[in-house]
């Protein structure tokens, strides 16, 4: 049995504070990044990736998806979802032998920081193999090198593991390293996702007939 600190109470509601602030900061940057993508010179640019996506869907294109570490799961997360909508997807990873990418197929790419060292020998690999009808790349910094790679790059608010914080700022451990970015991410390809299905006349029953039921 855990033994209660003669302190409990302080502790605890240090950590409601905690807890609290921590959900507080990811709510405040995903507010920041829909005022951001709402302004027009941005929009444009997930107006561009909603009809390749879209394009993509209607004549049954492959899509590649590309990420390392968290943003991998982010991307996993939304390869399911573009499954449901009848997509064919394949994550690029190092690990498993995929079909070559051609030039009538959808690359999609997520990085923060836009730096990450893997993600950039993947792609050394795929780009310069052949180009594809699309490239999309999304992360906090367009003009790194992964950022440059993309017919279509989208700019999300949010530290990365790149950014350094004010060592005076002591809300950085409570959205640690590409937290912010991340979950940016992750609402934003599911909005994307809701767009799609709308697009295309699908209703949540739908989705789920498209859903394995071991799973």
């Amino acid at each position: 049995m855990i033994e209660e600190t003669e302190n409990h109470e302080e502790v605890n509601g240090r950590t409601k504070e905690n807890l609290f602030r921590a959900m507080q900061l990811m709510i405040n940057n995903l507010e920041a990044n829909q005022i951001h993508l709402q302004k027009d010179k941005y929009f444009r640019f997930t107006q561009k990736f909603i009809e390749l996506v879209y394009d993509g869907l209607k004549h049954e294109r492959k899509f590649f998806l590309l990420a390392s570490g968290r943003s991998a799961f982010i991307l996993q997360a939304f390869s399911t979802r573009l499954v449901h909508l009848g997509a064919n997807i394949y994550m690029v990873t190092n690990l498993a032998s995929i079909p070559a990418l051609t030039e009538k197929d959808i690359l999609i790419i997520l990085s923060g920081s836009g730096t990450t060292s893997i993600v950039v020998s993947l792609l050394s690999n795929y780009i310069n193999a052949v180009k594809p009808y699309g490239v999309v790349v999304i992360t906090s910094h367009p003009s790194s090198i992964i950022g440059r790679m993309g017919d279509i790059t989208i700019k999300l608010k949010g530290r990365t593991k790149r950014d350094r914080p004010d060592p005076q700022d002591d809300s950085a451990i409570l959205s640690p390293e590409g937290t912010a970015f991340e979950i940016a991410a992750f609402v934003y390809l599911d909005s994307i996702i809701a767009e799609l299905a709308i697009r295309m006349g699908k209703t949540n029953e739908d989705l789920l007939k498209k859903h394995s039921e071991s799973i």
